[in-house]
């Protein structure tokens, strides 16, 4: 998706935005990680009527990611093998090699 298609999406002002520039650019792309995230602050709770219902939100919103179902099961061919192994012998002391 496009920076233009995801404010439309969200609803965010890019008026502003006639051409390509990294600092504009940023400050838009910010704007869409936080509706992407929920909003700006989804846990910020400023009404105490229903305690309950609050404890649940904030209970979901800190829950541990739940596990995959059914494990991924992909083992590389040989070729990616050898292609992972060139890349990182073009690497300035990759971690790889220190493990």
């Amino acid at each position: 998706a496009s920076l233009d298609a995801l404010c439309r999406r969200y609803g965010i002002d890019n008026t502003e935005r006639t051409l390509h520039g990294a600092l504009l650019d940023s400050e838009i792309l910010a704007e869409v990680y936080l509706e992407l995230i929920g909003g700006r602050q989804p846990d910020f709770i400023l009404d105490n009527q229903d305690s309950e219902a609050i404890a649940l939100q904030l209970n979901a919103l800190n829950a541990p990611a739940k596990a995959r179902p059914t494990p991924l099961n992909y083992t590389p061919v040989e070729a990616e093998l050898q292609a992972h192994m060139a890349f990182v012998e073009t690497l300035d002391n990759p971690i790889w090699k220190r493990l």
